[in-house]
């Protein structure tokens, strides 16, 4: 197998998590198969009360972690401890036994819900106003949100490093100068000057502090690759920006493109926990 050949598995779905019998509990889990040749058989992965690899876990009456469960495309784990958080993630090998790297990561726990915008939403306005819901027992949450123009690298942000949308650039040091020099002719020059030609004056040298401005202060343009990302083409080169919202439940976005797919999501970490995450699905809108 090809390193190319492991982006699959991008769509983790709890479907069920019930107790049964008292003190246990099933979870049914749900993927997308693997788009790529080759791909025979799938295992599962599973680990109680931590996300953090190897997920080695065990309990559930199926067998120890990993679980080889076939072609198939759903797996149902039982007799997993009631008072247990349990993380999961899905793998996908070849005959020859190579093994993909995990999917996505889920839990079997509460998880934010993407409120808004829907999902597969059209004609959305600018800003957008993501919102999604918060831990209802209270637990001290930190929310990250996660978005872009690529769903594989949404879909696996937390994984990747994150890209904040820088804010715009203050005017450069050369800019200032000069329109402190502007405004120190324009109180030199004799008040006989006619005023349209005092104007004319004013104005030529406060373009030039515009344009100076503009460039950077003359210094090959003064914007990172991470300011031009945000400034010009916020998400056309497949980054996935991350904003920490803290215990927030919502975000404005004015950085989107017209007539362009965004995918989100939303994560959140447990404040005295930070291996306790919980992590939404990814929803898009247009």
């Amino acid at each position: 197998m090809t390193k190319s050949l492991y982006n699959i598995l991008l769509v983790l779905i709890i479907l069920l998590a019930a107790g049964s019998p008292a003190f246990s509990q099933d979870v049914t889990l749900s993927w997308d198969a693997s788009p790529t040749a080759g791909v025979v058989g799938y295992k599962v992965y599973y680990k109680p009360n931590n996300s953090t690899l190897p997920f080695d876990g065990s309990g559930a009456n199926e067998g120890l972690s990993p679980l080889d469960v076939g072609d198939q495309l759903t797996a149902t784990l039982t007799g997993l401890a009631d008072n247990s958080i349990y993380y999961f993630a899905v793998t996908a090998y070849d005959a020859a036994g190579n093994e993909s790297s995990f999917s996505n990561i889920v839990t079997n726990s509460w998880v934010p819900e993407l409120l808004s915008p829907a999902n597969q939403a059209v004609d959305e306005p600018v800003p957008a106003t993501f919102r999604w819901s918060t831990e209802p027992t209270g637990l001290p949450i930190n929310y990250t949100l996660y978005y872009g123009t690529d769903s594989g690298l949404v879909t696996t942000a937390g994984i990747l490093s994150k890209t904040t949308p820088p804010p715009s650039p203050p005017l450069s040091p050369e800019a200032i100068i000069i329109m402190l020099i502007a405004l120190a002719l324009l109180l030199a020059v004799s008040r006989r000057t006619p005023l349209r030609r005092r104007l004319t004056l004013a104005g030529g040298i406060l373009a030039a502090a515009i344009v100076v401005s503009a460039c950077g202060g003359g210094g090959g343009g003064g914007e990172t690759s991470s300011t031009k990302a945000s400034t010009e083409a916020p998400n056309t080169s497949a980054t996935v920006y991350a904003v920490d919202k803290g215990s927030s439940d919502y975000h404005q976005a004015y950085d989107l493109l017209p007539e362009t797919t965004y995918y989100w999501k939303v994560i959140g970490v447990n404040a005295n926990d930070q291996t306790q995450t919980y992590s939404s699905t990814v929803a898009s809108f247009t």
